[in-house]
């Protein structure tokens, strides 16, 4: 099940899809949450003891495809000129320069996992441990 929906990215976009932009959304939606789950993923299991909520990941995923919705060629630069008109158009071209989430969102969706190459986090102790984490996988005290 997506968290975010059509629409959601509608309601961020201020207007209402027509039939294509709709699905094209819809894809989007998909593509962006799969993203996500590769960074996080038990993302279900941690939404679901409220870090981070659905609705933090519902805006995100919504925010994402808005921006997508807002430049679906991911256009650059645009020029042009009145005089003998004159346009120029610079694309990135690729899915994963329109679709993106920004280091902010990242940010929110996993605290602690921002800094530069000199930052040294230290890692408590899995609040799992003497629990059954798998079927086959016990973590000791």
């Amino acid at each position: 099940m997506p968290y975010a929906t059509a629409p959601d990215v509608e309601a961020r976009l201020g207007r209402t899809l027509t039939v294509l932009e709709k699905a094209q959304v819809e894809a989007w939606i998909e593509d962006i949450e799969e993203q996500i789950r590769v960074r996080i993923p038990n993302l279900d299991e941690a939404i679901a003891a409220g870090n981070p909520t659905s609705a933090l990941v519902k805006g995100i995923v919504a925010g994402a495809a808005k921006r997508a919705a807002d430049n679906p060629k991911g256009l650059k630069s645009i020029t042009v000129a009145l005089d003998d008109y004159s346009k120029t158009e610079v694309s990135a071209g690729t899915t994963a320069e329109i679709l993106f989430i920004t280091d902010d969102e990242w940010n929110l969706l996993l605290p602690g996992a921002s800094g530069d190459a000199f930052t040294i986090r230290t890692v408590g102790a899995d609040q799992r441990a003497g629990q059954w984490v798998h079927p086959d996988v016990w973590l000791p005290l």
